[in-house]
C-alpha cells in the first residue's frame, strides 16, 4: 500500500510539474509561432517580391552601394545627388549599415549579382523587423503585464499589411522602425522605475541612433525627451545616482557620447551653417540643376503655382485642419497601412471601412470605461499624440502647397510608434470590464486582422497579386 501510495504521489508531482512547466512556456510558444509566420511571410516577400514595389527601394539600394567598400561616408553617391540630397548632411545609418552588409556578402560571395545584392539587403531588413516584433513584445508585457493579452499588439502588427510587405524590402524605415521601438521599450522601464540609469542610457542611445537612421524620429524623440525630464523632476528624490564602474556600463556611456556627438555634427552643423535641421538642394547646388531634379519638377507639375494660406484654402474650397482629419487623413493612413501603398504597385482593400470602424470602437471604449490614469500612460499616450500631431501637420503642410491631393501621404510613416498605439489599445481592451464587450471585440479584431493581413498574399496570388512575385 505505501509503495503504491508513493508511486502514486510521485505521478502527481510529475504531473504537477509538467503542468506548471506548460503555463511557464505555453505563451512563448504562441509568441514563436507568431514571430515564425511572420519571418517566413517576410522572408518570401524578400526573396520573390520584384522590383520597385517596396517605397523607394531603387533609391534606398543605391544609397547602400554607395556605401559599401568605405567605413565613412561617401562623398558623393550619383542618385542621390540627382535628387539634389547630400549625403553627407542627411541621416546615413541605416545605409552605412546596409554597405557594410553588401560587404560581408562580397566576401562570402565574391561577385553578387544585382538580385543577390538586393535579396541580401532585403533579408537584413527582414532580421531589423523581427526585432521591432520582438521589441514590440517586450513593450506590451512590460506594459500590460499578462502574459497572454501582451501577444496581442504582436499579432495584429504582424498582420499589418504594409508592415509586412515593408519588411520584405530595402529601407531605412525598418531599422528606424527597430531603433524607435527599442527606444520606447526602455523609456517605459523608466517611467515604471526600473533601473533609471540603466534604462535611460537605453532609451537614449537607441533614440539617437534613430534620429542618424531617418530625421522623422526627431519628433519622437523631444516627445520622449520631455516626458523624461518630467519624470526626473517629479521623482527627483527617488532617483538615486549610481556610479558607473564596471566595463558594460562605461561601454554604454561612451556609446551614447559617440551618438550624441553624430547627431551634433548632422544637425547641429547644419542648423549652424545652413538654418535647417538637413539641407535644402540649393544649399550645396546650383539653382540650374536644382529646379531640374525630380522633386523640383514634380511641384512644378503638380503644386498649386501660390500655396495658400489656411484661410484662403477654406475660402477656395478646401478642408480646414479638423474637417480634413475626419474626412480625409485618418481614411488616408488607414488605408495606406492596412492596404499597401508601395512604388510601381498599390493595393486598398474595399474592406478598410471596417479598420475604421474598429479604430472609433476602441476610442469609444477608451472614453466610456477610462477611470483613472497614470503618468505612465498619460505620457505614452502623449509621445505618441504629438508625433500623430507632427505628422499630421506636415501632411497638411503639404496638401495645401499641392491642392489636397495626397501628395507624400504615406502610412508607413506612422511606423516608428505604431507599436505603441496597439500596446495602449491593446491594455484599454483588457481593462474594460464587461466580458461580453472585452471578449467580443478581442475576436472581431483577431478575425479582421487575421483575414486582412499577409494572408492576403495567399488568398488573391492569382488575381490581385499575380504580377507582384517571380
Amino acid at each position: 500500500m505505501n509503495m503504491a501510495k508513493h508511486i502514486k504521489m510521485n505521478q502527481s508531482d510529475t504531473h504537477k510539474k509538467q503542468s506548471t512547466l506548460w503555463q511557464q512556456v505555453n505563451h512563448r510558444l504562441v509568441l514563436a509561432l507568431i514571430i515564425l509566420v511572420f519571418a517566413a511571410y517576410s522572408v518570401y516577400i524578400a526573396t520573390h517580391l520584384l522590383r520597385d514595389i517596396v517605397p523607394d527601394e531603387p533609391y534606398h539600394l543605391a544609397l547602400s552601394q554607395g556605401f559599401a567598400g568605405t567605413w565613412g561616408i561617401p562623398e558623393d553617391v550619383p542618385l542621390a545627388s540627382s535628387a539634389g540630397h547630400a549625403v553627407r548632411r542627411n541621416p546615413f545609418l541605416a545605409y552605412w549599415i546596409f554597405g557594410r552588409s553588401l560587404d560581408f556578402l562580397n566576401l562570402v560571395l565574391p561577385n553578387p549579382s544585382p538580385w543577390q545584392q538586393l535579396v541580401a539587403l532585403r533579408l537584413v531588413n527582414v532580421a531589423f523587423s523581427i526585432g521591432t516584433v520582438v521589441f514590440t513584445y517586450l513593450f506590451s508585457r512590460q506594459l500590460i503585464r499578462h502574459k497572454w493579452w501582451s501577444l496581442l499588439p504582436v499579432f495584429v502588427l504582424t498582420n499589418t499589411l504594409m508592415f509586412v510587405l515593408l519588411s520584405g524590402g530595402v529601407s531605412y524605415d525598418n531599422p528606424a522602425n527597430f531603433l524607435s521601438i527599442a527606444g520606447i521599450y526602455f523609456l517605459l522601464r523608466v517611467l515604471q522605475k526600473e533601473d533609471f540609469l540603466f534604462n535611460s542610457l537605453g532609451w537614449l542611445i537607441f533614440i539617437s541612433l534613430g534620429t542618424l537612421t531617418k530625421e522623422t524620429i526627431l519628433p519622437l524623440a523631444l516627445a520622449m525627451a520631455v516626458v523624461w525630464i518630467i519624470f526626473m523632476i517629479k521623482n527627483r528624490v527617488d532617483i538615486k545616482p549610481r556610479v558607473f564602474r564596471n566595463a558594460w556600463s562605461i561601454s554604454l556611456l561612451i556609446l551614447l557620447a559617440l551618438t550624441a556627438a553624430a547627431n551634433f555634427a548632422l544637425y547641429g552643423l547644419n542648423l549652424i551653417q545652413h538654418g535647417s535641421l538637413t539641407p535644402s538642394c540649393r544649399d550645396y547646388y546650383s539653382d540650374e540643376f536644382c529646379e531640374n531634379t525630380a522633386f523640383a519638377l514634380r511641384r512644378e507639375e503638380l503644386a498649386l503655382d501660390e500655396e495658400p494660406t489656411l484661410l484662403q484654402a477654406f475660402r477656395q474650397g478646401y478642408p480646414e485642419p479638423v474637417r480634413y482629419a475626419f474626412d480625409t487623413w485618418i481614411r488616408a493612413m488607414l488605408m495606406k497601412i492596412f492596404g499597401i501603398m508601395g512604388g510601381a504597385k498599390a493595393y486598398y482593400p474595399i474592406g478598410i471601412a471596417y479598420y475604421h470602424i474598429l479604430l472609433y470602437w476602441y476610442l469609444a471604449l477608451a472614453i466610456r470605461y477610462f477611470k483613472k490614469g497614470s503618468f505612465t500612460l498619460f505620457s505614452l499616450a502623449g509621445i505618441f499624440g504629438f508625433y500623430a500631431l507632427t505628422l499630421f501637420i506636415k501632411n497638411y503642410d503639404i496638401e495645401l502647397a499641392y491642392g489636397f491631393i495626397q501628395v507624400a501621404l504615406q502610412g508607413r510613416y506612422i511606423f516608428p510608434v505604431i507599436g505603441l498605439a496597439y500596446g495602449l489599445a491593446a491594455y484599454g481592451l483588457m481593462k474594460v470590464p464587461n466580458s461580453w464587450v472585452r471578449w467580443g471585440t478581442l475576436v472581431i479584431t483577431l478575425l479582421l486582422f487575421l483575414y486582412g493581413g499577409p494572408l492576403r498574399f495567399i488568398l488573391y496570388n492569382q488575381s490581385v497579386f499575380a504580377d507582384w512575385f517571380r
